[in-house]
């Protein structure tokens, strides 16, 4: 679903707290693997590099977010935009969210 109207005092809490549920999530994919035995623990094992180079890359853009957002919003004035100037509708994105 495409944003088109976001409140942007509350946009940089909200996306540090989608990325540290990200990690969280990720981080609990691997912990469920390390516990496993046998065969399946062989399975997913292979999968648990790429999980671990997920984790960075999100810790990676938490660390960047919280250097880069500023936290008095209030020097840009108050007139600042707070929708895209690009009308977007969910159909403009091929399924979905498709950001980078």
């Amino acid at each position: 679903m495409a944003v088109k109207h976001i409140d942007i005092k509350g946009y940089c809490d909200m996306l540090y707290k989608e990325l540290s549920d990200i990690k969280s999530r990720l981080n609990g994919l691997v912990n469920e693997i390390e516990y496993m035995e046998g065969k399946d623990k062989k399975v997913l094992g292979s999968h648990m590099r790429h999980l671990n180079e997920l984790i960075e890359s999100v810790e990676w853009k938490m660390e960047i977010f919280s250097k880069s957002c500023p936290i008095d919003w209030s020097k840009f004035g108050v007139e600042s935009e707070t929708t895209s100037s690009v009308p977007l509708t969910d159909s403009d994105v091929p399924g979905g969210y498709a950001g980078g």
